[in-house]
């Protein structure tokens, strides 16, 4: 299997064809929208908060080269993983089947 180099993935710039739609309203799916991509900015915000604090209790200081070179560990990526999860629920609790 070949490897692609990400930086050289280009995508369209545009869509082809209407947007999905999932509500009768189109004010919903725009708001559900909104929600989802607002959720998914709040969890990158948390595990980039997560490294700094990690580089902070075991270097002292944290610089941006330090910051972008970390990589998380099979642990540290389990407790990511839970917190995300228990996130998302909480997020979308009122779609959730077993509300």
């Amino acid at each position: 299997m070949s490897q692609t180099d990400p930086s050289k993935v280009v995508l369209p710039r545009t869509t082809k064809g209407k947007r999905p739609s999932f509500f009768a309203d189109p004010a919903i799916d725009q708001m559900m929208t909104f929600i989802v991509e607002l959720t998914t900015e709040v969890g990158v915000m948390r595990e980039r908060l997560d490294t700094v604090e990690r580089l902070l209790d075991t270097q002292g200081s944290v610089t941006r080269a330090s910051l972008e070179a970390y990589r998380p560990d099979a642990a540290v990526e389990a407790e990511r993983a839970a917190w995300r999860d228990a996130f998302l629920k909480r997020v979308f609790r009122m779609h959730s089947a077993d509300r």
